[in-house]
C-alpha cells in the first residue's frame, strides 16, 4: 500500500508550510502546532520531579533541584520548553542538512518530538528509519516506514506501550500530517516474544482491521514453530484480524522426523503428534500413516487419558477386550461409571472433557463460558486448565462442539497438554499470609494477564481491553481544580459522601467537601460515583448509612457506582473488631440492596485482607467489586471490576497525593 507518495501533495495543505513545497531543510523551527503536539505527550508538572537522576519541571525541562521552590506556571514552563525544543530542532536540522533531506513542516515537527523523547541515537544512517529518510520516504510504503519508526519504543530491552503509542502518533504526523490523530488511518501494533527463538523485530505494525497473516516466521534451532499465541493462551489463526495492541508469544515443538506421510510439516497438530510419537505415547495406524482425521473410540481414549494422568492398570493379562483393564481402573478411580458406553463406541468431545477433567481432578469450572454452544462444567474445567481452546468460526463466536466425535489429531493435542500441565500441588487452596483458604467455587477467578498492564501518561491501562482512568477523593485532597483534573486524562471520580467513626459510639459524619467536589467534577465533564466509609456493625446501621447516602446524592447525575467501603481500622479497640463474616456480608448486602433499589449501581470495596478473610465473596458477589492493592499488578485470586492501584498518584489540579484507579467497565454507558 503505497500511500505515502500520493499523500505528499495533500500533506502540503495539511501541514503548516512555508510558501514553497520544499524549503531549505536547515532552518526549520518547531511550529506552534508542533509545540502543542509534543506537550500532549510530555505532560505538565507544576513541581520539580526526579527523572533518572535529573530534576525536571513543567514539560520535562531539566533544572536544578533548588530552582522553582514554589513551582512553575504553565506559561513559564512553555517558555522553558520552547528553549529545549530549539536545541533539539538544531540537532534535527544538522542531520537533515548533512544528508540533504527535504521535509515538510509537519514531518519536521514529528522528528523533533521523536528526538526530544528519544535523543539522537536514531540518526545513524545504518538504522532502518534513518536510511529511509536519506533515501526518501516516498520510496517506501506506510507499513515499512511504521515498522522502522515504531521500533524505537523500548525501555531497556522491553517494549514500552506508552512510548509505542507515542511513536504511532508521531508516525501519523510524519506520514499524514495529522496533528490531532483524527484524520490518518488507524494503525496498531503487535509485540512479539520469540520465546527462545529469533525474530527480526519484537514489534510490528498493522492497519486496524488488517489480517495478522503478515506476522513474521520466527526460527529456533531444532524446533518447529507451533504458532503465535495471544496473552489469553489462544493461538493466532489464519485470517484473524488485529483491532488493538496485542502481545504475542512464539511456541515451539521439538523438530521430530515423523514417518507419517499424512502429517504434513506445518500442520497445526504436527508438533503435538511429533513429541508424543517420539516419547512412545502414540503410534500410527500403519508404519507410514497416522490418520489425523480418524475417529477415536472409548477404549482408546480411556487408555490415553489414564496413562497421561498417571493412572496405570496392572500388567495382568485379561480375557476379552484389550481396553477392559483400562475401563476397570477408570471405574475404580471414579472417572467413569460402569456401563457408561461400549469400549468400541466412538467418543465425543463432550465425553472426552468429562473423562479428562475427572482423571485430572480438575474442579475449577468458574467464570463465564467462552463457548457459544456449551457451559458444561467439565468443559470449563479443562478450559480453565488450558487443556482445550475451542474453534472460533467466521461469525466471531467460539464453539466447542461437544456432540461431535473427536479426531486423532485433536486427542493428541489434549494428551500433550495433559502431560505438560503444571499441576498445582495445593489445588483448591489459596495461601494468603498465614491463612490457607478454600477456593470459593461461585466467585469468578481473576484471569487477566499481569504482563498486559502498562503505564501511559502516569496512569495504568490494560493491553487488549478498554479501560477508564479514575481517582477517588475526599476532604483530604483539599480544594481541587476539577477542570485541570479533566484535562489531565481522568475519566471519572469516586467522591466520598461521608463516613462513620470507628470508636464505640460510631458517630456518622459528612465529608464537608462533598458538595463542592461533586459539583466541580460534574461541571468539568467527569463521570461521577460516590463512596461511604462504613464502620457499621449491624444491619440497622447499614440501612442508616444507605439512607444518608441516598439523601446526599439526590439530584446529582451519578453514572458510576455508589460504593460500600467497609474497612478494618485499628486493633481490638475498634468497634468493628471481631465482626463475624456472615454479619459483615449481611451488612454489605443491606447497604447495596437499598442503593440498587434506588436505581444506582452498588459496589463493594475491599483490600486483600477483607477480600480473603473478612468477607465471604460468594455471599456478596451479585455486586461489583472494587479491589485495592498498591502494586504494579493486583495479585488477587478473584476477579474485580475496578482496581485502586496507588495512593500516591499525581494529578494536575490536585495538591499532594491522590488515589488512582483503573476501571474495566464504562459504567456511564451501562
Amino acid at each position: 500500500m503505497k500511500r505515502f507518495a500520493s499523500l505528499l501533495l495533500a500533506c502540503i495543505l495539511i501541514c503548516s508550510l512555508a510558501p514553497a513545497a520544499y524549503a531549505a531543510p536547515t532552518e526549520w523551527e518547531v511550529s506552534d502546532e508542533g509545540v502543542e503536539f509534543i506537550k500532549r505527550f510530555e505532560g505538565f508538572s507544576k513541581t520539580p520531579y526526579l527523572d533518572n537522576g535529573t530534576w525536571r519541571i513543567g514539560y520535562g525541562s531539566a533544572i536544578k533541584k533548588e530552582d522553582y521552590p514554589n513551582g512553575i506556571t504553565e506559561s513559564a514552563a512553555t517558555k522553558l520548553f520552547r528553549k529545549d525544543l530549539a536545541v533539539t530542532a538544531g540537532k534535527v536540522n544538522a542531520y537533515l542538512g548533512q544528508y540533504e533531506i527535504e521535509l515538510e513542516q509537519c514531518q519536521f515537527d514529528a522528528l523533533v518530538s521523536f528526538t526530544y523523547n528519544l535523543g539522537g541515537s536514531w540518526m545513524n544512517p545504518n538504522y532502518k528509519f534513518s536510511s529511509y529518510l536519506i533515501d526518501g520516504l516516498e520510496n517506501y510504503d506506510d507499513l515499512t516506514i511504521l515498522d522502522g519508526f515504531v521500533v524505537w519504543c523500548h525501555v531497556g530491552k522491553n517494549v514500552d506501550h506508552g512510548i509505542a503509542e507515542r511513536r504511532l502518533a508521531e508516525a501519523m504526523l510524519l506520514i499524514y500530517g495529522d496533528y490531532e490523530g483524527d484524520t490518518a488511518p488507524a494503525y496498531t501494533y503487535a509485540v512479539l516474544n520469540g520465546n527462545g527463538g529469533k525474530v527480526d523485530s519484537d514489534i510490528i505494525c498493522f492497519e486496524v482491521g488488517e489480517s495478522l497473516d503478515r506476522l513474521p516466521v520466527a526460527t529456533r534451532e531444532d524446533h518447529v514453530l507451533s504458532g503465535w499465541y495471544k496473552s489469553n493462551g489462544k493461538a493466532v489463526k489464519g485470517g484473524e484480524t488485529i483491532e488493538e495492541p496485542m502481545e504475542l508469544t512464539a511456541k515451539w515443538f521439538l523438530d521430530v522426523n515423523l514417518p507419517f506421510t499424512d502429517v504434513p510439516n506445518g500442520a497445526w497438530y504436527y508438533g503435538y503428534v511429533g513429541e508424543l510419537y517420539q516419547d512412545g505415547v502414540v503410534n500410527g495406524m500403519t508404519p507410514t500413516t497416522f490418520e489425523p482425521s480418524g475417529k477415536v473410540n472409548y477404549g482408546q481414549a480411556l487408555k490415553l487419558i489414564l496413562l497421561a494422568t498417571g493412572l496405570e492398570p496392572s500388567d495382568e493379562e485379561m480375557a476379552g477386550h484389550w481396553a477392559q483393564r483400562y475401563e476397570d481402573l477408570a471405574i475404580e478411580a471414579g472417572v467413569v461409571a460402569e456401563g457408561e458406553m461400549g469400549l468400541n463406541d466412538v467418543i465425543t468431545r463432550g465425553q472426552i472433557a468429562k473423562i479428562a477433567s475427572k482423571a485430572m481432578g480438575l474442579d475449577d469450572a468458574s467464570g463465564k463460558s467462552p463457548f457459544h454452544d456449551t457451559d458444561d462444567a467439565y468443559v470449563m474445567a479443562l478450559y480453565n486448565a488450558g487443556i482445550v481452546e475451542g474453534t472460533t468460526e467466521k461469525d466471531g463466536k467460539t464453539y466447542f462442539y461437544p456432540d461431535d466425535s473427536i479426531t486423532r489429531a485433536e486427542i493428541s493435542t489434549i494428551i500433550w497438554r495433559i502431560l505438560n500441565h503444571n499441576e498445582d500441588t495445593n489445588s483448591g487452596k489459596i495461601q494468603y499470609a498465614s491463612y490457607t483458604l478454600n477456593v470459593l467455587k461461585d466467585v469468578d477467578k481473576y484471569t487477566r494477564n499481569d504482563d498486559n498492564y502498562y503505564d501511559k501518561n502516569g496512569y495504568k491501562h490494560y493491553l487488549g481491553e478498554d479501560t477508564w482512568v479514575g481517582i477517588d477523593v475526599s476532604i483530604h485532597q483539599g480544594n481541587i481544580d476539577w477542570k485541570k483534573v479533566a484535562r489531565d486524562g481522568v475519566d471519572y471520580a469516586i467522591i466520598r459522601v461521608g463516613g462513620r467513626g470507628y470508636g464505640d459510639e460510631g458517630i456518622m459524619y459528612g465529608d464537608t467537601n462533598f458538595e463542592k467536589n461533586i459539583e466541580g467534577a460534574l461541571e468539568a465533564g467527569l463521570d461521577v460515583g460516590v463512596y461511604y466509609f462504613s464502620q457499621a456493625i449491624t444491619v440497622a446501621e447499614a440501612r442508616e448509612e444507605a439512607e444518608y447516602v441516598l439523601e446526599q446524592i439526590e439530584g446529582y447525575d451519578i453514572t458510576y457506582p455508589v460504593v460500600f467501603d467497609w474497612e478494618r481500622i485499628g486493633g481490638s479497640e475498634a468497634r468493628t473488631y471481631g465482626l463475624e463474616t456472615d454479619l459483615l456480608c449481611k451488612i454489605a448486602n443491606t447497604f447495596c440492596g437499598m442503593i440498587e433499589e434506588a436505581g444506582y449501581t452498588p459496589m463493594i470495596y475491599f483490600n486483600s485482607y477483607c477480600g480473603y478473610v473478612k468477607y465471604d465473596l460468594s455471599k456478596i458477589n451479585r455486586y461489583d467489586f472494587w479491589f485495592a492493592r498498591y502494586n504494579d499488578t493486583p495479585g488477587f485470586y478473584y476477579d474485580f471490576d475496578m482496581w485502586q492501584y496507588s495512593d500516591t498518584g499525581s494529578v494536575s489540579g490536585i495538591k499532594g497525593n491522590v488515589d488512582l484507579n483503573i476501571s474495566f467497565k464504562n459504567y456511564a454507558e451501562e
